[in-house]
């Protein structure tokens, strides 16, 4: 059954497509010899000659209306940059929602624009911007036409915005320079603005529900981007850091001062290499603590700026989406590198990336030569992956990828892999189509082991309904060195149908949810593991951002010899983040294994400005269990003080009762502009010992200077 439904979508989705109406929306960027300041007024008179896109269309809530309030989009360039004035008219601008002001700040409901930019015009990888009305700029990069984002991802570029009495503008300048890019003179474009007073979304191009600003293929074109930057360009970025540490024996101690940094040289215009010596990790957000209540390692995403850079060249295996769900099956995952898996730094000595586009070709390589740290059993050595992949039209694109090295030992580890990916905008008239397949093989000298995986994913969309199918699985004897495997040795079989209907004529409800989600995994002979059918009941949105939801599930999972099965019921409301007060309430009751669980969970957020963010989150569960009873906590407390949109102060405090270990890290940055920035970190760590004592593990205290040049 499974078969022949992937056959039939994969059959559909090779049929010829119909001709995409976003090809006809055109911009050009009109070449002008005057620069304006990037202040966010559009007071220059040079805009006047900027080109004035064609207005944008209601995607949310009416889809189709024109654009009211307006919004008015110019683009133009010189020879160093590209240019976008946003004037969006507002006639209540105190109803305007400005929350977020520092850099990459999560802008869920903040008044914003947002620009996509496919610079290869091959309509499936693309670079991202976004600017809010309160000035904070975040970017990232778009892969497999929507499929794929990094939101971790930053380049160099400017961005201001300015309130008025009745509209507020924006100005973004982006440099060539800070971007790959084709031979030809047009790239795709795509454009987006979204209201937070009533969570309206406006589109220049794709003006369907059953695609959004990431479905790269439904873009429009820009034009006028000739005799663009052609030089080889070089980047040197070094840094300087200083670190205190302290251990958890009071009387240790340790000093570092390092020097380091990265050399890029972008070899073509889609193309650069780049070259790391003594790189350093000092100002990376630490990873959110919680409570592992199954018998399966969690995921942690990467957030290490070095391999965040060009990563959706890299991905390979299970597609995660720009949600960041998934995490069970990825042969290469670059956060087993330079991390032991107690979470200790491994230095890196040294490393060499190559990654970008030539012709049809998108190609990612990887060296890296990392220290040996004897506290944590990890020996050096050099650790390599390869990935090519290529594009056969704008729709499918075929790949490979190759590892060599094993960060846990010194013995060879191999991977290599096949994959095809697909991915169609209009595969008929309103529906969108993803597929991903892909087959890879390990072998491992220090476990003698020679072993395969394999996957499939694909996802068919409507405006109100969306259709998933997945099959995910490894041989027991498949060892990725450098990847990620939830479950080794099981197959994973996944479906998903969600109904997301919306109500005629007026209604304070935007849309209902309704989804049905079986989850079952088996071993290699077929036999049941664990399930997981969830459905949810009901659930709605209001159009003032407010969700409410009621699922029910029922789960199963092996232990040893016995199947244990039980029932969940689970209600959870969110309010708005629109708001200057938001957060969420959940419960969770039921079977749990051969016992009863209650979990709950709150999270609470208060935002009385765009410079000051307060922030509560605790999750608490009760399990009545014939061996026993145990209370699992985890809580958290952060305090995010933005002085201005580039000087930002971000504070968390964590614990759990399970490890009995409280965290917390302060994680200063001020950007004087990008790639120039001042990191200030602390991180802090205790542990509660019987007796109710609380006694200090590992501290530290770290300044990190970066200053980027660029010749």
């Amino acid at each position: 059954m499974f078969g022949q439904l992937t056959l039939g979508v994969l059959v559909c989705g090779l049929a010829p497509s119909p001709q995409d109406p976003s090809d006809s929306l055109t911009a050009s960027a009109l070449r002008v010899l005057d620069a304006p300041v990037v202040d966010g007024r559009l007071d220059e008179a040079v805009w006047q000659e900027a080109f004035l896109l064609s207005p944008l269309t209601e995607i949310e809530p009416d889809l189709g209306e024109s654009s009211l309030p307006d919004t008015e989009v110019r683009v133009m360039r010189d020879e160093e940059y590209l240019y976008f004035g946003f004037l969006c008219f507002e006639s209540e601008p105190e109803k305007m929602v400005r929350h977020n002001m520092a850099r990459d700040a999560f802008l869920r409901n903040d008044d914003r624009i947002e620009i996509v930019l496919d610079t290869f015009l091959d309509r499936r990888n693309a670079y991202f911007f976004q600017l809010s009305a309160a000035g904070s700029r975040g970017d990232g990069l778009i892969g497999e036409n929507g499929s794929r984002f990094n939101k971790q991802w930053d380049t160099l570029w400017k961005g201001a915005a300015h309130v008025g009495k009745d509209r507020w503008t924006a100005e973004i300048a982006i440099p060539f320079r800070s971007l790959s890019f084709g031979e030809g003179s047009r790239w795709g474009l795509n454009v987006s603005r979204f209201r937070g007073a009533d969570r309206s979304r406006y589109r220049w191009a794709g003006l369907s529900r059953h695609v959004h600003l990431f479905t790269i293929a439904s873009a429009g074109i820009l034009r006028g981007l000739d005799n663009l930057p052609r030089s080889s360009s070089f980047e040197l970025t070094p840094y300087a850091k200083a670190r205190q540490a302290w251990f958890e024996n009071p009387d240790s101690a340790s000093t570092d001062l390092a020097l380091g940094g990265e050399f890029n040289w972008r070899i073509s215009p889609g193309l650069r290499a780049s070259f790391t010596l003594n790189t350093d990790f000092a100002e990376t957000e630490a990873d959110q603590q919680r409570v592992n209540l199954t018998r399966f390692p969690l995921f942690f995403r990467e957030k290490r700026d070095f391999f965040l850079e060009d990563s959706t060249v890299f991905e390979f295996g299970e597609q995660t989406g720009f949600r960041g769900g998934g995490g069970r099956l990825l042969p290469f995952f670059s956060r087993r590198i330079g991390l032991a898996s107690d979470g200790t730094e491994i230095p890196l000595h040294a490393g060499v990336r190559l990654a970008g586009h030539t012709g049809p070709l998108d190609l990612g390589f990887l060296g890296v030569n990392t220290a040996a740290v004897p506290a944590s059993g990890t020996p050096a050595g050099n650790l390599y992956v390869l990935r090519p992949s290529y594009r056969v039209n704008d729709e499918l694109a075929v790949g490979a990828l190759a590892t060599h090295g094993n960060p846990d030992a010194d013995a060879i580890n191999t991977v290599f892999g096949l994959d095809l990916r697909y991915n169609r905008a209009e595969i008929f008239s309103g529906y969108r189509l993803k597929l991903n397949t892909f087959a890879v093989r390990s072998r491992d000298e220090a476990s003698h082991r020679v072993g395969a995986g394999w996957g499939l994913q694909s996802t068919l969309y409507s405006d109100d309904w969306t259709w998933e199918v997945k099959s995910l699985g490894t041989e027991e004897a498949f060892v990725p060195g450098m990847g990620f495997v939830l479950r080794p040795g099981e197959r994973l079989y996944f479906g998903r149908a969600h109904w997301s209907p919306r109500p005629a004529g007026e209604s304070r409800v935007r849309k209902y949810n309704f989804e049905l989600r079986p989850i079952w995994w088996t071993d290699s002979a077929g036999n049941p593991q664990s399930h997981a059918y969830d459905a949810t009941l009901f659930g709605l949105e209001w159009h003032d951002g407010d969700s409410f939801e009621v699922v029910w599930a029922f789960d199963g999972d092996r232990l040893g010899t016995s199947f244990h099965r039980w029932h969940l019921l689970e209600a959870e409301y969110e309010w708005s983040s629109s708001r200057p007060w938001s957060g969420s309430v959940a419960a969770e009751a039921g079977g749990w294994y051969d016992g009863q669980g209650l979990q709950l969970g709150m999270e609470l957020d208060w935002r009385p400005s765009a410079s000051l963010k307060l922030g509560a989150r605790w999750d608490e569960g009760h399990f009545q269990m014939p061996g026993g009873d145990f209370t699992s906590r985890v809580g958290s407390l952060s305090g995010d003080f933005s002085f201005s949109p580039n000087l930002a102060v971000n504070n968390l405090l964590q614990a759990d009762n399970q490890s009995d270990t409280w965290g917390f890290q302060s994680r200063a940055r001020w950007i004087q502009e990008d790639g120039r920035e001042l990191f200030f970190v602390l991180n802090w760590g205790w542990q509660e010992i019987p007796g109710g004592i609380i006694v200090p593990l590992d501290r530290e205290i770290a300044a990190k200077l970066v200053w980027s040049l660029r010749f």
